[in-house]
């Protein structure tokens, strides 16, 4: 922010009391007893009205603008004065709202969501705000999409830092691990800028997290929510319960058994250590024992239980104080949230097509239910001293699914009748740690400089995904009654004799212990150097450098049951798992049967089904993970920019720039075939410039144009020799080592017209285009069997995308004192986009939606006692 003070003289004394206002958003102030009337405002242009009369100042960061007016009689004379005379160097300026960004004065096209709309706007979290912005739209109520391109084609920052991930299958951080109690601005930047990523295609999403207040605060919310349809009725939920599930953390109940990773070990190596030291080989009595012992521990926790959906409720607490010592300023900010909410999705579909997608293969209806508990804190220390402010800023931010799908239908192999469930714990975690800094480097505050240091960890644990599915014989349970018949809301056993004839599915069940680990580090500098300043035109030269190391850990066990045993082993007529799946023997405990001996004349042989110690009797343990379930990785990306930004009188900007980037990603894996290492690597130098022009053709309206270069690039996984499932889509995914990066030319024009400052009101309306060549996208191999339906990447030939975005705020007064007003919010957007493969298949870009729309209506009250 920057200072404008003006000095109010009559009769050559100072004139106290006169009122001074300040247009968008600077307020309206009195004159002090020495004739000054001041104001903290964003970096723009701003009009200011002493009696009745208009003036035109600029406003720039850090620097106080001084204007001086003389009233002498009734004549009202002004004098702006130049800036080589008038802007001192504001010391200790430390304020929260230095983060804001006009969204008029910005050299490219940026929509923003400042403090005092996210508290209007009542989100939880940033993936329910940043919707509220034209063009953009959230996947999976976590990951954002910018102008109908999402994951590769926008980036996402926390304080001017990189995020990583907690998806091993999504490049994007998810959203809903911020609170948007924790958030002082929002901005998504829609057209690139050389000071922003090179994969900023759809845009770039810039979270500025509070820090200290002008003063002490604290402040304590409560929160209690119902859905209808859901809050108090009973809903499918995980079996397994820990102590500590209610915080959102797993006490180890879901955790993999040591005994099992144990026993999986000495299988797979064919040897066994005992306590001495002492090895030996693992013979085929020994294996029978140790597979049944190893499926004895795997045996519970299978099917879904029900339980009674509580009220949601959402606690947070902040903080927050400032103390001055001598000409310095040292403040905190604390907050922390918990939250604990219910959600259902209804009536979900989830079809495949084969032949060309013109014939429907799978096809499933199926509800999902989700007990999502958020726990977050975060902490900020602030120095403002002489012309340097240091921050330093904590974040740690968690997110718990308990997720219960339940599907039901027709698979496309044999066209039989199937009824699933999917039971998955996971946790996400977000922490950083960061150190900011900012100094004037010169006494005119023309030369500015800004760095950080960012450590920062994402963290996503699976603990015992449960995956099971039955299946009905082709003379049982057609699919229309299966799915007519189907109650979401109760358990199966309750489910009368809709599963008569239904078998359990072993080969299609599992359970699955994922843990991925990135760590984020990054160090960054950015120098802004007014260099042109004659008091109506201006210049700013921009440099900048950053550097990343990133590396990711990703471990996976994947373990079930398997037999050859076929007929009434594997009938289940309530299609749960523990009809199948059972210990036998004496005694009265869970999941434990008294099994009668098979007996053929005079021979007498154990019992059938339950889980044995060999396949020719019942369900053994087995272990399916795959060499490529198994990764690591990491990632060099070094940039340097410089970016030129001049503006002509009030009229005309001109801003241009380039970025280089030198970007290294290395994936080390190994052969689902043979298990032998497999590593990709991406090892590239990108040059991306951009050029844009800003036309102010009248007081109230301006029109901007931009031109741009980006990329896009493959991830991790995606570039991998090896396939792996992902959980998210359900399916097998082979990566392609000899994916390419994207090259992207993006051009924007927009028209904003501000036809009344004072109020907000203001509507804007864009246009915009991009070509991409070697477009990465997600294809269908055609395969039948386990890798039927599996999935790949590829790259086209060209996608081309255009859009329409319009944007509008219009507010009413509704008393003469202007103290309430009705105001209506809205934006929306209309988006196309072609995706030429090569073989003559046009489509629309995956993910891409349409239209996006918002609408809000609203009432403010700002009356005072």
């Amino acid at each position: 922010e920057g200072d404008i003070e003006v000095r109010v003289e009559k009769d050559g004394a100072p004139a106290e009391g006169t009122i001074v206002s300040f247009s968008s958003g600077g307020g309206v102030v009195a004159t002090d007893a020495s004739g000054v009337a001041r104001t903290s405002v964003p970096r723009g242009r701003y009009t200011i009205t002493v009696d009745g009369e208009q003036y035109t100042v600029r406003a720039f960061a850090g620097v106080t603008r001084a204007v001086a007016v003389a009233l002498e009689s009734d004549a009202l004379s002004v004098d702006i004065a130049t800036p080589q005379l008038e802007e001192v160097f504001v010391l200790g300026s430390f304020d929260p709202g230095a983060f804001e960004l006009s969204e008029r004065d910005t050299g490219n096209i940026v929509d923003t969501l400042g403090v005092e709309q996210l508290a209007r706007y009542g989100d939880s979290d940033v993936a329910g705000s940043v919707v509220r912005v034209p063009g953009v739209s959230v996947q999976n109520d976590k990951y954002v999409v910018i102008r109908g391109l999402g994951d590769r084609y926008v980036t996402a920052n926390l304080n001017g830092s990189a995020m990583p991930s907690t998806n091993p299958s999504r490049r994007t951080v998810p959203l809903d691990l911020f609170p948007s109690s924790f958030v002082n601005q929002l901005d998504v930047k829609k057209t690139y800028l050389a000071s922003m990523p090179g994969e900023s295609t759809g845009g770039n999403l810039v979270i500025n997290t509070k820090t200290f207040p002008d003063e002490a605060f604290f402040d304590l919310s409560f929160k209690v929510g119902a859905v209808t349809g859901l809050t108090l009725d009973s809903v499918a939920v995980d079996p397994l319960e820990g102590d500590f599930d209610v915080l959102g953390w797993d006490d180890g109940t879901r955790e993999e058994d040591i005994a099992v990773a144990t026993i999986a070990e000495a299988l797979r190596v064919g040897t066994v250590t005992d306590s001495n030291g002492n090895t030996f080989q693992v013979d085929s009595n020994v294996g029978g024992q140790l597979r049944r012992a190893a499926g004895l521990l795997l045996m519970d926790g299978w099917d879904a239980d029900t339980a009674t959906a509580r009220p949601d409720i959402d606690v947070g607490v902040s903080a927050g104080d400032v103390f001055y010592l001598g000409d310095a300023e040292i403040g905190y900010f604390a907050a922390g949230s918990y939250s604990n909410s219910w959600s259902q999705r209804e009536k979900g579909v989830r079809r495949t097509y084969g032949g060309g997608s013109a014939i429907l293969a799978d096809d499933f209806s199926f509800e999902t239910v989700t007990n999502n508990i958020e726990a977050s804190a975060l902490v900020s220390v602030g120095v403002g001293i002489g012309d340097s402010t240091f921050e330093w800023n904590n974040v740690v931010s968690r997110v718990t699914d308990s997720f219960v799908e339940r599907y039901v239908g027709e698979e496309g192999d044999e066209f039989r009748s199937v009824v699933g469930t999917n039971i998955q714990w996971e946790e996400r975690q977000y922490a950083s740690t960061q150190i900011l800094g900012s100094h004037f480097l010169n006494d005119s505050g023309s030369v500015f400089l800004e760095w950080q240091a960012t450590a920062s960890q994402a963290e996503r644990d699976v603990p015992d995904r449960r995956s099971s599915s039955f299946i009905a014989s082709q003379s049982q349970t057609p699919t229309d009654v299966l799915v007519d018949g189907y109650d979401f809301g109760a358990t199966h056993a309750e489910q009368g004799e809709l599963f008569s004839g239904f078998f359990y599915n072993y080969g299609g069940s599992s359970r699955r212990f994922n843990n991925l680990i990135d760590n984020n580090y990054e160090v960054s500098a950015d120098l802004t150097w007014d260099v042109f300043d004659n008091g109506d035109s201006f210049g700013v030269l921009k440099l900048g450098v950053s550097a990343i190391e990133r590396d990711r850990i990703a471990e996976a066990a994947i373990y079930g049951h398997s037999t050859i045993l076929s007929g009434d082993v594997l009938l289940a007529d309530n299609a749960l798992v523990s009809d199948v799946i059972y210990a036998c023997g004496q005694g009265s405990g869970f999941n434990v049967r008294s099994c009668d001996p098979v007996v053929e004349g005079d021979v007498t042989s154990p019992a059938l089904g339950g889980v044995q110690n060999s396949v020719t009797r019942g369900f053994t343990f087995t272990e399916s993970t795959l060499p490529s379930d198994n990764y690591e990785a990491d990632l060099t990306y070094n940039s340097a920019y410089v970016l030129y930004d001049h503006t002509f009188g009030f009229d005309w900007q001109v801003i241009g720039g380039v970025r280089i980037e030198e970007y290294t990603q290395t994936t080390e894996t190994f052969s689902s075939f043979n298990g032998q290492p497999l590593d990709s690597v991406i090892d590239e130098t990108v040059t991306l410039p951009h050029f844009g022009v800003n036309w102010s053709f009248t007081d109230t309206q301006q029109l901007r144009i931009a031109v741009s270069e980006t990329v896009a690039r493959p991830d991790f996984k995606e570039t991998a020799n090896a396939y792996y499932q992902d959980l998210e889509f359900g399916a097998q995914v082979f990566g392609n080592p000899f994916l390419e990066t994207s090259s992207i030319t993006n051009a924007d024009v927009r028209w904003e017209w501000y036809f009344d400052e004072d109020a907000g009101n203001s509507v804007s309306v864009a246009v915009f285009y991009k070509e991409i060549e070697d477009a990465i996208e997600r294809v269908v191999i055609a395969a039948s069997g386990t890798a039927a339906n599996a999935r790949s990447f590829q790259n086209s030939e060209l996608a081309e995308l255009t859009g329409v975005e319009v944007e509008g705020r219009l507010s009413f007064a509704l008393s003469d004192a202007g103290d309430s007003e009705f105001f209506i919010d809205l934006n929306a957007a209309s988006i196309d986009s072609e995706v030429d493969t090569g073989g003559g298949i046009i489509g629309a870009m995956q993910g891409q939606p349409e239209y996006t729309a918002n609408i809000i209506l609203g009432y403010d009250d700002f009356a005072t006692d």
